[in-house]
This record gives structure tokens, C-alpha cells and sequence, in this order.
């Protein structure tokens, strides 16, 4: 059965990005429109879906093996640049202070990465969107930042707006600016706006004022990403996948990850298991000093899979590849996921 997200995490170095890709090529082969969107990608994966710097942020159509999907290397400024333009509310992209949120670290890089696929899905351009998640915590930040989205626009922070409104309707600029300082905040927010105006100028706190209003004007827009909250959550919906490998160490974090996310994700998601030698181990002939090598790294393996069986409802296995060569990569893992008819 078809699902409507397909999403990838897990910590770094396991393949993940990899595995996405040749998850969403796999799934356009069976002739679906399938979006990948991925944030922060490897180099060479800009490389192979013939992508650069350039196309950062804009959703390209991308050919694999006359396989074609669409590509979209997660940029949170265009985010910010097309709830703009789909909500008709062209400040949002204008004012500073949201640009400087908006930059790749400024910290609303998680919740604008929700809002993006919400708006690429209620598109209906796309039968399948596959998301690679950040890696590692940042998946955790990923999570969160549905709960983030809520915070924000509670009651205590609409009160907040409405005020903004009305002062802004009766008084200049500086004035309003004079009297949100002194009536309204209190506290740390407070001492923040006082520090702010001592090393910055007058504009500065006026464009953080208006920040806030933009935002809370965009509300609507915002508040998109906690619809998909349901969406993930549904097992008809959306696949989990959590990729890990049988690197030492990457399992133990795979189940701390699980531990982390078992309130969001649904009891049925896969654990992929990358990078397995099993097969290879089987068809080495290694020389008499190396035999005792071949037998620890088989049971190490053997003991690792048993242990995350029992810990996850199924576990997919993939082999290493040593092919260099990034389009081999992912047309080997493409096939393997067929085996799998997932």
C-alpha cells in the first residue's frame, strides 16, 4: 500500500541520505510522483541527482536511470519565500529579523522543514514525499519542533499579538516601541530587549516588534505544521524508517533514538539495517591468520541483528557497497529495496 510520507532518520555516517534516495527512486520506478526532500545533503549526493549550490531551496526534476521524481534541497529562506508568496503576505520574506531566522542555523530550520512538506503535500503534485531528517539530535529538534509551533502561538503569546495591533493602529512606531518595553514585557524577554537596544539601534528592536506581528499575521501558515503532526503519527499514512549499520557503537544509538521518538513514531516503522557483511563474510576464504577475524566479525554480526530483532517489530538488512561510484550505490540499494516490495 502506498503511503503518503516516507521518512528517514538516524545518526550520522550510516548511509541515511543514500538510503532515501534510492528509497524514492524505487518508489517513482513503480511509476508514482514522488518528492525527496533532503536537508543537508552530501556533496556527492548533489552530485549524482546532477544538482549544485544554485538549486538549494527550489524543487528541481531530477533523472536517475530514466527513472524521473523531483528533488528539493531543503533551504529555509525559500521556505520562508513561498508561505509568503502562497499566503500573500510578501513581509514575511522582507523583514531582517525573520531573515536572519531563516539562515540554515537560525534556529528555525526544523519547524519551516514541517511547514514545507505540509505545503508540498496539500500541493497534490506528489503521490509519495520522502523526507531525510537531520541527523542524529536534530532529528529530536525535528520532533520537537511540532511542540515548538504550539508554544509559540499559545494563549499567553496571542494575548501578546493582540496588543501589538492595537498599539500599532493608535501610536507611532517609536512610541509603540516604548510602551511594549515598558507595559508588556517583563522578565527575561525584558532584560533582552534592554540589552538589544544598548548594542543595537532603535531600527533593531522595531524590526524584532514587527517580526512578531508578521508572524502571528502568518499564523495560519505556521500552524500547518502541527496538521501533519497526525499524518506522521498514522500508520496508514506515512513509513518510519530508522537506518542505523553494524558500525560499533551506530546500534546502541539507533535504541536510544527509538527511546526518544516512541510517542511520535507509530509501533510498525522498519529499522534498516545498513552496511551488513554477512554475505560477504560467507564467500571470504581468508589465510590461516585471518580465520579468527572472519569468525569474530560473523558473530558480532550475528548477535547484533539478533539483539535488534528483538527490539524492533522488523528489521530490514542492506549489504555493504563498495562500488565508488555514487550511482551504482544507489541503484544496488534501489534493487534491494524490490526484494523488500515494502
Amino acid at each position: 500500500m502506498t503511503k503518503s510520507f516516507e521518512i528517514f532518520c538516524g545518526t550520522g555516517g550510516v548511509g541515511k541520505t543514500t538510503l532515501a534516495t534510492s528509497r524514492a527512486v524505487a518508489l517513482a520506478s513503480n511509476d508514482l510522483k514522488v518528492l525527496l526532500i533532503t536537508i543537508d545533503p552530501a556533496r556527492r549526493l548533489k552530485d549524482l541527482l546532477g544538482l549544485n549550490d544554485s538549486n538549494i531551496g527550489d524543487i528541481c526534476p531530477v533523472e536517475i536511470n530514466g527513472t524521473k521524481l523531483h528533488a528539493l534541497l531543503m533551504s529555509p529562506e525559500k521556505t520562508i519565500q513561498r508561505m509568503a508568496s502562497t499566503n500573500k503576505t510578501p513581509e514575511l520574506a522582507q523583514n531582517r529579523i525573520i531573515k536572519i531566522l531563516s539562515k540554515p542555523y537560525g534556529g528555525m530550520n526544523e519547524i519551516l522543514s514541517l511547514i514545507e512538506v505540509q505545503m508540498q503535500f496539500e500541493s497534490g503534485k506528489y503521490d509519495v514525499i520522502v523526507l531525510d531528517t537531520p541527523p542524529g539530535e536534530h532529528f529530536l529538534d525535528f520532533l520537537e519542533s511540532i511542540s515548538k509551533i504550539k508554544t509559540f502561538f499559545d494563549q499567553s503569546f496571542i494575548e501578546l499579538f493582540s496588543y501589538i495591533t492595537q498599539k500599532t493602529a493608535k501610536a507611532s512606531k517609536s512610541l509603540f516601541r516604548i510602551n511594549f518595553v515598558n507595559k508588556i514585557l517583563s522578565g527575561g524577554l525584558q532584560k533582552l530587549l534592554g540589552y538589544l537596544q544598548k548594542v543595537t539601534d532603535a531600527k533593531f528592536i522595531d524590526d524584532f516588534i514587527e517580526a512578531v506581528k508578521i508572524i502571528y499575521e502568518s499564523k495560519a501558515a505556521f500552524m500547518k505544521g502541527i496538521s501533519l503532526q497526525e499524518k506522521l503519527k498514522s500508520r496508514s499514512e506515512c513509513n518510519w524508517f530508522l537506518v542505523t549499520s553494524v558500525e560499533q557503537g551506530k546500534a546502541e544509538e539507533a535504541l536510544t533514538m527509538k527511546e526518544h521518538a516512541k510517542s511520535f513514531m507509530h509501533q510498525d516503522h522498519f529499522l534498516v539495517l545498513n552496511k551488513c557483511l554477512e554475505n560477504e563474510l560467507k564467500e571470504w576464504a581468508p589465510i590461516d591468520e585471518l580465520k579468527s577475524l572472519k569468525s569474530s566479525l560473523e558473530t558480532r554480526e550475528v548477535e547484533l541483528k539478533k539483539s535488534l530483532k528483538a527490539n524492533f517489530p522488523t528489521v530490514l538488512e542492506f549489504p555493504e557497497i563498495m562500488q565508488l561510484s555514487p550511482l551504482e550505490h544507489v541503484n544496488m540499494l534501489t534493487a534491494k529495496w524490490k526484494i523488500y516490495a515494502i
